[in-house]
């Protein structure tokens, strides 16, 4: 099998595996001295607000539509989806940060 099919089989397969949270970008801290990470705030059935905080490694993949951007081009208010994997002590590391940027809020 060609190295291509294996790898597109593998992107697949942790794709559909991966948890995933979506909401929107309460909070971008792009400058932290440790790590820049996201906060994003959901709404769970009854109208329970949640805010999930994660991590972004030199890995991330973060994408506007089909553009690649940078944590700095990350805006409050809007709708993303973000997949993690659970990190040390608990902490949430993003894999993949996508936006989609008719879904934003106005604050």
């Amino acid at each position: 099998m060609p190295a291509t099919n294996r790898t597109a089989s593998a992107v697949c397969s942790v794709r559909g595996t991966m948890p995933t949270i979506w909401g929107h970008l309460d909070k971008v801290d792009d400058l932290s001295t440790r790590a820049p990470h996201i906060q994003v705030k959901t709404y769970l059935p009854g109208g329970i607000v949640i805010r999930v905080r994660a991590n972004i490694g030199a890995q991330t993949l973060i994408a506007r539509g089909t553009e690649a951007v940078d944590v700095s081009g990350l805006r409050e208010g809007e709708f993303v989806e973000v997949s993690y994997r659970q990190g040390r002590e608990g902490r949430l590391n993003a894999v993949t940060i996508y936006v989609r940027p008719e879904q934003t809020v106005s604050r």
